[in-house]
């Protein structure tokens, strides 16, 4: 916009030069210079003492035509625009020296409006660095939040991991230190048996006996422990089936495939969160009458499909629960689809976590 003001500027002062015919070579390097100037200043350096320079040549240019203070528009517009207010007190006696009366109002009012539009232009650059400031430390805070849930949820799959670690330690101490002490003292029994089997019948009988009273209570121990350490919810198809299973809006077809045992608890918890939420819209939205659910758990990943029959929704915009859904399968490396044409369809895929976490390397070193 600058340039274009400049050069209507600078294309009006030859005009009057030519009508006036007070067009001179010197007058047209002086020009050049000007141009020269101006070219200098908006692209390399800028400097309050260029300003000066670039007046000095306005003046010698208003000995030939006064036309020529038209030019000091430009260094209002410039000085306005950087907020150096003081420097338009420098336009003003070129114009009390060569105007007067009409004209010398015109050039006031003229350099009044071209300093107004320099200070709108100041505004509206302080602004916009204030927006951009704003927005760069608004994005970097959004950055730092998505390291810091990154971060959240590997520490929670190492603490998942430890816990897990921890209790087989727990259990391997706990068949170690019963059953294994009860079986070790079982087979000793056993074996002193079997030695006196020739010598002593009656007494090998009554080790054979208390062996088999050993056992008993042995197998006992591990029908207790086993119970112990089975987890009391219910993971994989059936935590699955009981969602569905609890839905009463309408028919639900659920088909699956592979192994829903090996899903993590991460996994377990994106997906029914999924399915729950998928199920809740369509009995409020969709007025479906058929639910169409497929859960695959491939060798590298793990595909839920979740579509009904309802009618849709052309204006589709994503709330709370759906936006929640979204940023929870992005943080576990997956990608979720989300389609309201012909009824509303989620494709949600997941890959196949490893077994441990960060810390899995480790303590199978260990």
């Amino acid at each position: 916009m600058g340039y274009i003001i400049k050069a209507v500027l600078m294309l009006l002062l030859i005009g009057f030069q030519v009508v006036g015919d007070t067009v001179t070579p010197l007058g047209v390097m002086g020009l050049v210079f000007l141009a020269a100037l101006w070219i200098f200043r908006e692209k390399y350096y800028y400097h309050w003492a260029l300003l000066v320079a670039e007046e000095a040549v306005i003046i010698a240019q208003a000995h030939n035509h006064p036309a020529a203070l038209l030019l000091n528009g430009v260094l209002a517009f410039d000085v306005a625009a950087r907020g150096q207010y003081w420097l338009l007190l420098l336009l003003l006696p070129g114009g009390f020296y060569f105007l007067q009366g009409e004209p010398l109002i015109f050039y006031i009012i003229l350099l009044a409006l071209f300093a107004l539009c320099g200070y709108l232009r100041h505004t509206l650059d302080k602004k916009e660095l204030s927006f951009r400031e704003i927005y760069d430390r608004e994005r970097r805070n959004r950055y730092a939040l998505e390291e810091a849930k990154a971060r959240l949820l590997n520490s929670a799959r190492e603490a998942a991991h430890l816990a897990e670690i921890q209790e087989r330690n727990r259990i391997a101490r706990e068949i170690h230190d019963s059953l294994g002490h009860s079986l070790a003292g079982i087979l000793l029994q056993l074996q002193a048996a079997v030695k006196a089997l020739d010598k002593d019948e009656a007494r090998a009988r009554e080790l054979f006996q208390v062996s088999v009273k050993g056992l008993a209570e042995a197998v006992n121990l591990l029908r207790d422990t086993v119970y112990n350490i089975r987890p009391h919810e219910k993971l994989g198809l059936e935590y699955f089936q009981g969602i569905i299973e609890e839905y009463q809006f309408c028919p639900v077809d659920f088909r699956h495939k592979g192994d829903l045992s090996s899903l993590s608890a991460n996994q377990v918890q994106i997906l029914s969160a999924i399915l729950k939420e998928a199920l809740t819209n369509a009995s409020r939205h969709s007025q479906a009458t058929q639910i169409e659910v497929q859960l695959e758990v491939r060798k590298n990943i793990i595909r839920l499909y979740i579509r009904d029959n309802g009618v849709g929704c052309a204006c589709f915009q994503e709330g709370m629960g759906i936006s929640g859904m979204r940023e929870r399968v992005h943080n576990a490396g997956g990608t979720i689809t989300i389609s309201p044409a012909n009824g509303f369809m989620i494709v949600c895929v997941l890959p196949r976590e490893e077994s441990g976490g960060a810390l899995s390397a480790s303590a199978h070193r260990g």
